[in-house]
């Protein structure tokens, strides 16, 4: 029996619905996820300590969404903990392992498009066609939102400290 198979059992829930979890895991690093399943109450997103589903009164479908993410988060980070890291990465410029690597996670708001890279510690920000990569050195970025100042432009980054903007990072070394 695989992992898969068992945590469907588990959770009474069809292994293609773990394995599209855990593709959304993978990609960041076990943060967060977001999903469109009837089985986990239509669309919905996981961050931990944070469960929304369609099936918004559903209060035991979100503990059993909440404790599902969670479980595969957790195989998530101690599968990529155990994995050697790529040397090319870590030896390359900042810029050339964002061409050819997948985001941690990434998206636009107003116009503005972001793209965080966690191994390379690197928040990439897109806006009116220049391009600017921030260290993000000693912080783990969880996810974005956007501030209130006015503009609607200005984007807000968590991380277990906080909430930070691009404002407070340096420049990424090229």
């Amino acid at each position: 029996m695989s992992k898969i198979h068992d945590i469907a059992a588990k959770y009474q829930i069809t292994e293609a619905t773990v394995r599209t979890l855990l593709e959304g895991l993978q990609t960041t690093s076990g943060f967060q996820v977001q999903f469109n399943s009837a089985e986990l109450g239509g669309m919905g997103q996981w961050q931990s300590g944070m469960v929304m589903i369609g099936d918004i009164f559903n209060d035991g479908l979100k503990a059993k969404v909440a404790a599902l993410c969670a479980e595969l988060a957790s195989f998530v980070r101690e599968y990529q903990a155990t994995q050697p890291e790529e040397t090319e990465k870590k030896d390359a410029t900042v810029a050339a392992p964002i061409k050819t690597i997948p985001a941690t996670f990434s998206g636009s708001q107003n116009g503005t498009k972001y793209a965080y890279y966690a191994p390379q510690n690197v928040l990439q920000i897109e806006e009116e066609d220049k391009i600017a990569r921030y260290s993000t050195e000693g912080l783990t970025l969880w996810g974005v939102q956007q501030a209130q100042d006015g503009t609607g432009k200005k984007l807000k980054f968590t991380h277990a400290g906080g909430t930070i903007t691009v404002d407070d990072l340096k420049p990424a070394v090229e």
